[in-house]
């Protein structure tokens, strides 16, 4: 079975970042993501934003220096403490450690969300909790912005595993399910829950992204791709997507 996303699971992950996760921060291509922190600071509009799930605070410094206030807040005490070291001086910052699952967000609503992979849940049930704490934390007017993992990305990804399997000689039948994670369902495929790196991960839909904050009172302003590098085994580029919303009623 692959591990679950309950407290221990967080803990493991922000012990050993680098090596468990791939980093946003660190691979976005183009920077999308600092782009759009940076576009939203620049307007005037955000004096204060939350880190949701800030992990071990990869974007909080960034955030810190854009905004007045900042409320950082992650399920994991080990990444929190790792996000505070990270951001030893920014007196304009505070930590929460908070279980999004469970609606107890302990600051008042924001002008700015941030959300990166946070919203990735397995089962239905939580994962739209967390979305509800997420987007009643953001005021009226106020702005969103979230980075989910991309279906599409991950088709793509599938479709290339079938490809290199029947170069390598293998029939149709046995490139499709050499391709097929052994502990996928059928219900977890149909709702875009795929292995990463042996674990249950929500995947999104482009139009699914902006159903489910067009549903909820935001206004999608745009949607775009944040790109990472290649490796050996792909001939595309991965990619999560990138929504920014703003808060209509």
């Amino acid at each position: 079975m692959g591990y679950l996303m309950d407290i221990d699971y967080w803990n493991r992950v922000c012990g050993d970042y680098q090596e468990e996760i791939l980093s946003v921060f660190d691979n976005d291509l183009h920077k999308v993501v600092e782009r759009c922190v940076a576009e939203v600071a620049a307007s005037g509009e955000a004096r204060r934003a939350a880190d949701f799930g800030c992990g071990v605070g990869r974007f909080t410094p960034l955030l810190a220096k854009a905004f007045e206030e900042v409320e950082a807040c992650d399920f994991s005490g080990v990444g929190l403490r790792k996000a505070k070291r990270r951001c030893r001086g920014k007196r304009n910052t505070r930590f929460h450690q908070v279980d999004l699952t469970k609606g107890e967000v302990p600051f008042e609503p924001v002008e700015f969300g941030f959300c990166v992979n946070v919203l990735i849940l397995p089962g239905l049930d939580k994962r739209l909790r967390a979305w509800r704490s997420v987007l009643e934390s953001i005021v009226v007017g106020g702005k969103l912005l979230l980075v989910a993992p991309s279906w599409e990305s991950a088709q793509m990804e599938f479709y290339g595993s079938i490809a290199y399997h029947l170069n390598d000689g293998y029939g149709c039948g046995d490139a499709v399910k050499m391709s097929i994670e052994d502990r996928a369902t059928t219900a977890d495929l149909r709702m875009g829950v795929l292995q990463l790196d042996g674990v249950k991960t929500k995947h999104y839909l482009k139009p699914e992204l902006v159903q489910m904050l067009m549903a909820r009172g935001f206004e999608v302003d745009r949607i775009t791709r944040v790109e990472y590098p290649t490796d050996e085994h792909q001939d595309f580029r991965r990619w999560d997507w990138l929504a920014m919303a703003t808060k209509r009623e």
